[in-house]
């Protein structure tokens, strides 16, 4: 973008762009979560970078749907007209809708963390973050369906070399890694992922994680084949103007359905493995990094009732 200035916002009174500095310094980081996670408002909603960027990312979150869209497709102007009224009409239904839900699960998760969390709080997360996804989902159905209707074989083409040649992917570059760089790079994105709701962890800490943590290029090269799976058909689904609403609903509604048998049948195994090592790090969690992350739920729970104007 350059050198950003924006008059035209504030944010409780004071000018967005005294926010703005640290916003544009986690810009590339934003946009590569953006380009690899498949909830994009759960991100927004739960792994915002702290209070004050919390609320910029949400009244600005127009401007990210739109240049996300438009980092895969080349918009005309009606298409990206028409896309920015559909983006604010969907923002001031999540604003009404949904930040109030966000906050009855805020609250219960604070309750739940505070004395540690099993197995059964973490199938709650899972369940709740899917029905999350899933009412989203169904709400932009319509929307999402009448954009795609509009792309252009073109239009296609340029979104399946985009999608073939994305800058900044980890996923790639850790398939050229030797054991020992897998070992590391796992780590450090582990590292930092757990700092940043725990704050920083002890060197004893840091060497128990490195014990659970173990490096998988077979895991690595079968996310990479399901990518390139799911790429294929999303190109295939633009096409298909006349199949166009049946397949997005098949697509929302059971996106299993469009991976590799490989990945199917070692998904649920990896997620269970990262279940462990959630309920590990949590034992060893120390009364101040505890803290540390109901601190933030309290700071997420006060910004979401403040955009949402809960009183």
């Amino acid at each position: 973008f350059g050198t950003i200035f924006l008059p035209h916002k504030t944010l409780g009174g004071q000018s967005i762009n005294s926010c703005v500095p640290n916003f544009i310094k986690k810009w590339p980081c934003v946009c590569d979560y953006f380009s690899n996670k498949r909830i994009l408002f759960i991100f927004i909603i739960f792994f915002s970078i702290s209070c004050s960027t919390t609320k910029v990312f949400y009244n600005y979150a127009d401007l990210l749907l739109l240049n996300w869209t438009e980092s895969y497709l080349e918009l005309s102007e009606k298409q990206r007209s028409d896309l920015n009224i559909k983006i604010e009409n969907f923002l001031i239904w999540h604003r009404k809708s949904e930040l109030p839900k966000i906050v009855i699960f805020l609250e219960e998760l604070k309750a739940r963390y505070a004395n540690g969390i099993n197995k059964q709080d973490i199938n709650w997360i899972r369940s709740e973050s899917k029905i999350t996804w899933e009412r989203t989902l169904y709400y932009a159905e319509k929307d999402i369906v009448s954009l795609l209707l509009t792309i252009t074989d073109n239009q296609v083409l340029q979104a399946k070399e985009k999608l073939a040649n994305k800058e900044d992917d980890w996923l790639l570059e850790q398939s050229i890694m030797s054991l020992d760089e897998l070992r590391s790079h796992n780590l450090d994105r582990t590292y930092k992922f757990v700092e940043k709701f725990l704050g920083p962890l002890e060197p004893i800490q840091k060497q128990q994680i490195k014990k659970w943590i173990e490096p998988d290029p077979n895991w690595v090269a079968m996310r990479l084949i399901n990518r390139e799976k799911f790429q294929e058909y999303l190109v295939e689904l633009l096409k298909s103007k006349e199949t166009l609403n049946k397949n997005i609903h098949s697509w929302i509604s059971y996106p299993e359905s469009h991976w590799t048998d490989d990945f199917k049948n070692v998904i649920e195994v990896k997620r269970q493995e990262w279940e462990t090592i959630t309920i590990m790090i949590d034992k060893i969690t120390l009364p101040r990094q505890r803290k540390h992350f109901l601190d933030k739920i309290d700071e997420y729970i006060e910004d979401f009732n403040e955009l949402a104007d809960i009183s």
